[in-house]
């Protein structure tokens, strides 16, 4: 009978590797077909700070930002091997989201089962593809999750191997280098040990030995960073950034404000991904009826917990956060088929069952977002998902600055634009590639805004770039001090003339006018850029 039953089980596994391939062709097929995206600011960030550092300047020394510059050295990777474009940047991004996946049906396999990593691997792919959460497009989040589920999968195979403990912690400290909300996988790594020591379910064999190489490889990293900043003199510069701000950024939004952002943020990923959501609660929930496999449990809902506090820090809830919770629930997905099949007594239906269920688990994700997946232009899907921001528009000004300018000519941008750099290849002519620091209610504005006026005074750019639309602002308040707004009327008045405007009338339609034509345009939208260029 045992060795009856042995067709039917490889038949089972090769219907569901079958769907897995058919649908991860769709999902290389998807990003194929929107590589062509231009950047968002996330991006255009990574991408002008990965280009300095190919030139030799440190992030931060020129640069302002409160991430970890684990992600700037990632960039830098892809801008050397795949090339310097939004195409290059998200040719890369499609084999890290594959890589992710593999490791993922790895971490499955060997938890639960061969089944359940399969599952896992296809339903993260598909996840992470989602317009909801911005998944098309190279944020950080999708680079932490290949070092962090690579970190747990060794953690979870490691057995009694100390160097492989030590490869754990530092993987786990590569995500934490990537960005700061990584700490929470990093803090489930540590759970997890301690758990081990405590229950004794799986004994440690040299327990301190083995927690003191995860912990030593986990802060490797950052000790690593923290000396070459140190040793170039540039520590004070790196603190700043990604401590100090960082802590201020991190307590500006209330309670009840961070609830709201979830619900409005989590609402279209829950509605246009509802099916393998609803897997994914279904095995979080199958513990109840299952009777094996207590350990491996304990150990999902520790991931899922921290996975989801991940999504958490300052109670932002932007939708490209949520991509760090995507590996749990995707393998609670797939946890969530297996239970359901086990219940059937039928070796047939359990042959026939786990493929239906995850073909229309994933076809319907795809069915929901059909248009922005096969349908719409590569633009339209972008202003789909981002609205009136001038990601588009960006490449335009940029090649007009590029064209009138001299390579080691200065810009800067009054706005949040940071792939205006990116593409026109000219540098900054302040630290501050984005204005939301100086905007936001914390200690250091004031000092910011006095920087970036002293900073752009001495540089004299030859372009600077008004950018009139609130997102790439922070929502005006009337206790703010109009300092830098008062500064740049009479500064640019004074030594600039409109060179080019970008008026944003639509989604559908965009009005660029140049030279002599600028200077007599008056935008019919509130949702414009203006083109300054240096007086002769």
């Amino acid at each position: 009978q045992e060795k009856a039953m042995h067709p039917r089980i490889d038949y089972q596994k090769f219907s569901l590797l079958l769907m897995a391939g058919i649908f991860l062709g769709g999902v290389v097929f998807v990003r194929l077909r929107l590589l062509g995206v231009p950047l968002e600011r996330d991006e255009g960030e990574y991408a002008y700070m990965a280009q300095q550092l190919l030139q030799g300047v440190l992030p931060y020394t020129e640069s302002q930002s409160m991430k970890f510059p684990g992600i700037f050295f990632a960039y830098v990777g892809v801008l050397a091997i795949f090339g310097e474009s939004p195409v290059a940047i998200h040719l890369a991004l499609l084999f890290i989201n594959l890589a992710t996946a593999f490791l993922l049906f790895l971490l499955g396999r060997n938890l639960m089962s061969p089944s359940v990593g399969i599952m896992a691997g296809v339903s993260f792919s598909v996840l992470t593809l989602s317009s909801a959460l911005q998944g098309v497009w190279a944020n950080s989040e999708h680079f932490v999750l290949l070092p962090a589920v690579g970190g747990i999968l060794l953690l979870w195979v490691a057995q009694d191997k100390p160097k492989r403990f030590f490869f754990s912690g530092f993987l786990l400290g590569c995500a934490l280098l990537i960005k700061q909300h990584a700490v929470f996988f990093c803090l489930f790594g540590m759970i997890y040990l301690g758990s081990r020591l405590v229950t004794k379910s799986h004994p440690l064999n040299k327990p301190f030995l083995t927690i003191g190489l995860f912990v030593v490889g986990g802060l490797a990293p950052i000790i690593l960073t923290a000396l070459i900043y140190g040793v170039t003199g540039n520590f004070s510069d790196f603190w700043l950034c990604t401590i100090q701000y960082a802590s201020e950024y991190v307590f500006m939004t209330s309670p009840g404000e961070g609830f709201e952002n979830f619900k409005y943020n989590f609402a279209p990923i829950l509605e246009s991904n509802f099916s393998i959501l609803w897997l994914s609660l279904i095995g979080l929930a199958s513990v109840a009826w299952r009777k094996n496999g207590k350990g491996e449990y304990l150990f999902l809902f520790g991931f899922f917990v921290c996975s989801f506090l991940a999504t958490t820090p300052g109670l932002y809830f932007r939708p490209h956060y949520f991509l760090l919770w995507v590996p749990v629930l995707s393998l609670l997905a797939g946890v969530g088929i297996e239970s359901l099949v086990s219940r059937l007594s039928s070796y047939r239906l359990k042959t026939v069952i786990p493929a239906g269920i995850l073909t229309l688990a994933l076809g319907l994700p795809f069915f929901l977002q059909k248009n922005f997946f096969f349908t719409l232009p590569v633009f339209e899907a972008t202003r789909m998902v981002y609205g009136l921001n001038p990601f588009s528009a960006s490449l335009e000004i940029s090649k007009y600055i590029r064209d009138r300018s001299q390579k080691d000519d200065r810009i800067a941008v009054l706005g949040s634009e940071p792939q205006i750099f990116f593409y026109s290849q000219r540098r900054s002519a302040t630290r501050f590639i984005y204005m939301y620091p100086l905007m936001e209610k914390h200690v250091y504005a004031d000092q910011m805004q006095r920087k970036m006026v002293h900073e752009i005074e001495g540089a004299k750019p030859e372009f600077i770039v008004v950018v009139k639309l609130s997102g790439s602002w922070v929502t005006s308040r009337p206790d703010f001090s109009p300092l830098l707004k008062d500064w740049a009327q009479e500064y640019l008045s004074r030594e600039y003339e409109i060179s080019g405007v970008v008026d944003i009338l639509s989604h559908e339609k965009i009005l660029y006018k140049w030279g002599e034509q600028a200077r007599g345009y008056h935008p019919r939208s509130s949702y414009h850029l203006l083109v300054h260029k240096r007086r002769a």
